[in-house]
């Protein structure tokens, strides 16, 4: 075989596993600050100060990080050591870290050129269509269908979110959207093993 061949797939590769941890952890973290901030904006609950809402925010980031990603609460220890299975949390990792560096990246120019703007009503968005490139992906990676129809699900649920941009029904839809996205497909990977 010359140097310049084209490499070809290994068909006898170990297929690669899916773990859901991250998404259910993620789902479920803030899709609930979702929900209490739609509660909140919808005036069903109240705080004794409106800039609390960002301590649920950080309450759901601390929880998604240790349960999802640091303790990788519900993975199967034995999936954790696949090689195959570390590329599929390492894309997903990635992702996450993607949404977070974008949302800061928009947050600090929004506040730059109009501290009046909300930054709340774009993450919902660029969550979503994240969660869609993550789906997306590992459709690829895997070879198996039913990830791409959750990568369009979640496009989808993006665009849809984007049209209640600064509404509290926005918050709402994003914590459904996270439940169908992330904790329902997240929970049976989980569960699967």
């Amino acid at each position: 075989m010359s140097a310049l061949a084209i490499p070809t797939t290994n068909d006898t590769a170990a297929p690669i596993a899916l773990d859901g941890g991250m998404q259910f952890w993620a789902g479920l973290s803030y899709g609930t600050a979702s929900l209490v901030q739609y509660l909140i904006l919808s005036g069903r609950l109240t705080l004794p100060h409106p800039a609390m809402i960002g301590l649920v925010w950080m309450a759901a980031s601390v929880a998604f990080i240790a349960f999802g990603v640091v303790l990788k609460v519900g993975s199967d220890s034995l999936l954790l050591n696949d090689a195959g299975h570390r590329q599929f949390r390492a894309v997903w990792v990635s992702l996450i870290l993607g949404a977070f560096v974008i949302i800061a990246a928009l947050g600090i120019m929004l506040h730059r050129l109009d501290p009046a703007l909300n930054l709340s009503m774009l993450t919902a968005p660029i969550t979503l269509s994240v969660y869609g490139i993550g789906w997306r992906a590992a459709a690829i990676m895997t070879g198996k269908s039913w990830p791409r129809w959750l990568s369009f699900g979640a496009f989808a649920g993006a665009v849809a979110l984007a049209f209640l941009a600064g509404t509290p029904e926005q918050s709402l839809g994003y914590s459904l959207c996270l439940l169908v996205f992330a904790v329902i497909p997240g929970g049976m990977l989980l569960l699967r093993r």
